[in-house]
């Protein structure tokens, strides 16, 4: 059993002598970064029930304009109307 605490007190070392904590983090943040959606801007089109626009890759339906506005301010994309 010393061993293994022996083994983890010199592991717990070498990790902040070799400052692994930082690169953990920028390696997580940076996988963040890539995960979050590319798309700066949808386009919003009329349907007859209301409104549609694809985000992320999934449809979005909206019943009113004033959804789509503050849906968009929500997610913080610019959008563009087709159909109008």
């Amino acid at each position: 059993m010393k061993l293994v605490h022996e083994l983890d007190a010199a592991c717990k070392r070498i990790s902040k002598a070799l400052h692994f904590d930082a690169l953990k983090n920028v390696s997580t943040q940076k996988q963040t970064v890539e995960k979050a959606p590319a798309c700066g801007w949808v386009i919003v089109y009329r349907t007859a029930q209301g409104f549609c626009c694809m985000y992320d890759g999934a449809p979005v339906e909206f019943g009113e304009m004033l959804d789509v506005q503050i849906w968009s301010e929500e997610m913080d994309v610019q959008t563009y109307f087709i159909g109008l």
